[in-house]
């Protein structure tokens, strides 16, 4: 009976039914031309809830823009999404590998979670989002 106790309690806190995700996906668009960001692909977008979860934890999702300028994040296995809630959000470049150096296209603010005016909703039901962002 304990092993049955213990293997509920991890499975709950693997999230097995304990930590519930929403599904997000979404199209970085440019404002000045009202048209998907295709030139960031690559760059990632992360979402950092405003509240912890159940575990006391900010879960973070994140997703890599793909070359039509969408995305899908994850949290906590590949595709699932993100916790429900609002999210602070930024959009990164790709990190570089070796002596390769990467100049945002962005402006710095949008790669910083707390500078970007990103933020989104995540909820049931509504699993599209629009970001907008500016290169000046």
């Amino acid at each position: 009976m304990r092993r049955f106790v213990a293997l509920v309690l991890c499975l709950g806190l693997a999230g097995c039914g304990g930590i519930k995700t929403y599904p997000v996906n979404g199209t970085v668009i440019y404002a000045e031309s009202n048209q998907p960001a295709k030139d960031l692909v690559g760059y990632s977008v992360t979402l950092e809830p405003e509240n912890p979860a159940e575990d006391g934890k900010k879960h973070s999702a994140i997703g890599l823009i793909g070359q039509d300028g969408s995305f899908t994040v994850s949290t906590f296995a590949h595709g699932d999404g993100a916790l429900g809630g609002k999210h602070k959000v930024a959009i990164t470049p790709p990190v570089p590998s070796g002596d390769v150096v990467i100049k945002s296209i962005l402006p710095a603010r949008f790669a910083d979670l707390q500078q970007s005016g990103l933020i989104i909703s995540v909820e049931s039901g509504k699993a599209e989002v629009k970001l907008t962002v500016s290169k000046k």
